[in-house]
């Protein structure tokens, strides 16, 4: 009786499973549970940081953000300028994946085992705050000029009568380098007049900010903005006048990086070269470099 008891208890469980298993469609294999018992990883979002200069930041932002849109999920991050020398420090450290600059690779740089790759020339312009009128031309005898003390107000030159405000840039800036090197005489300036500012974005945006200003930058950086963008000796920084070398101060905006780039950093660098990253170059005020 027991026995029979034991058997019909067997039959019963058995029943039990596999009416179990056929309810779910087919027998679940210990595998299968263990696998989707398994936590499951979550979509890992692409990222890398492009830092260094503030001459080509704007334009890095401009060109990230339609790469961002262009791929999707992925994340291309352009922090504030902590200029050339500090972003080819931080990549040379391993602290970020690009480094945006805007001159030449020093030797002891070229020592680190890093690359330079020329993206663009960027014309370096001087600019007026919107409320200088009456001049859209300067000759490179008054920028000494202005920026010895000798010519202080814009009637001088044409303009509404006003006080002249120049601003510069700090010795070692990119930028001030070019202008030492081709324009005579803006090295040896004996007592210069101008105010002192330390990044690109914070020179335009004292220019914007302050009437009767007159400063410089990369004319990329001062794309959408209501600043006014002189000729020099008659010479527009058009793209054809840079690229014809007629508008000699230019910039080389280059990308700078140590180990061979992979992933998203590779295809930043190849978007650069693209025609779609290049008609972006050009939109804002730079020559892409083939």
């Amino acid at each position: 009786m027991k026995t029979k008891i034991v058997y019909l208890a067997v039959f019963l469980y058995l029943c039990f499973f596999q009416a179990a298993a056929n309810a779910a469609g087919q027998p679940v294999s210990a595998a299968e549970v263990n696998e989707a018992n398994e936590p499951k990883e979550a979509n890992s979002v692409q990222k890398i940081i492009v830092g260094g200069t503030g001459d080509s930041q704007a334009l890095m932002r401009a060109l990230a953000a339609a790469l961002e849109k262009k791929l999707g999920g992925c994340e291309i991050k352009v922090p504030d300028s902590i200029g050339s020398s500090g972003g080819i420090k931080a990549v040379a450290n391993g602290e970020i994946d690009l480094a945006r600059v805007a001159r030449p690779l020093k030797k002891t740089e070229e020592e680190l085992g890093l690359t330079c790759k020329v993206f663009a020339k960027a014309p370096i312009v001087f600019v007026v705050h919107p409320g200088v009128t009456g001049i859209d031309d300067i000759t490179e005898e008054e920028i000494i000029g202005i920026y010895s003390g000798s010519i202080i107000n814009w009637n001088t030159l044409g303009g509404e009568p006003g006080k002249i405000y120049p601003i510069t840039r700090e010795p070692g800036d990119s930028s001030t380098q070019v202008l030492n090197d081709m324009l005579p005489g803006f090295a040896n300036i004996p007592n210069p007049v101008a105010k002192v500012v330390y990044t690109t974005p914070e020179t335009v945006t004292v220019l914007s900010e302050h009437a009767k200003t007159i400063g410089f930058a990369a004319l990329s950086a001062t794309i959408g903005t209501w600043l006014k963008v002189l000729k020099i000796n008659g010479v527009y920084p058009s793209a054809e006048n840079v690229a014809g070398g007629k508008y000699r101060f230019v910039l080389p905006f280059s990308v700078v990086y140590k180990e061979q780039p992979k992933g998203l950093a590779a295809e930043f660098i190849d978007f650069l070269y693209s025609e779609e990253g290049q008609k972006i170059i050009t939109s804002m005020g730079a020559v892409p470099v083939k």
